[in-house]
């Protein structure tokens, strides 16, 4: 083998290894490291940017049931926990949806063939915690209770599926943007009762 030959070989080998290396931090194991979203997760907020329009986008698209890992990519991480609530309400929030939501099980959001509307309210954490008639109107009474809890200058989403023409449906709340990307946190009172 000619030296020239075998330096390229080296500078070869050397750049295999490194990207080997750099691929591997990009895998399944990187979504360990506690407050890193996973690439999916970073997906979610790329997709569907922190706006109205975005939320219903989101909304929509967990609504036909049909990419079961994007209701995965709402799984907060613990900097997301600390960003919705205060202090130790977060550490609590984190182990309540560890054990009750992702647990492991597949977590589905779909909407039944003949919902095809989409129904969309939102309040802000001010909102919730002054608890406006309108608030009261469109959000589950728990989130009374969690209000004093939440993070200000949030803006928490709730939706429904429903068939056209009717106002009950298949209902979902708990929706919120945080770090950069959307998260979910259903039924967040059940955290206080747990």
């Amino acid at each position: 083998m000619r030296p020239a030959s075998a330096k390229r070989l080296t500078h070869w080998t050397l750049l295999a290894a490194l990207l080997g290396a750099t691929l591997t931090g990009c895998g399944a194991g990187a979504e360990d490291t506690p407050g890193t979203p996973t690439t999916a997760q970073n997906a979610a907020g790329s997709t569907y940017p922190n706006t109205d329009e975005g939320a219903k986008a989101l909304m929509q698209a967990l609504g036909t049931g049909n990419d079961p890992t994007l209701v995965q990519q709402l799984k907060p991480t613990t900097a997301d926990y600390q960003a919705v609530f205060e202090g130790d309400v977060a550490a609590k929030a984190e182990q309540y949806y560890k054990a009750k939501l992702w647990n492991g099980s597949e977590v589905k959001i779909a909407a039944k063939p003949e919902q095809t509307d989409l129904k969309v309210f939102k309040a802000t954490t001010e909102e919730i915690r002054s608890w406006s008639s309108a608030v009261a109107a469109n959000f589950p009474g728990g989130y009374q209770q969690i209000g004093p809890h939440l993070k200000p200058g949030l803006t928490v989403y709730r939706w429904k599926y429903t068939e056209p023409g009717d106002d009950l449906g298949l209902a979902f709340e708990g929706l919120v943007n945080v770090n950069g990307r959307w998260v979910w946190v259903p039924k967040v009172w059940q955290v206080l009762e747990s």
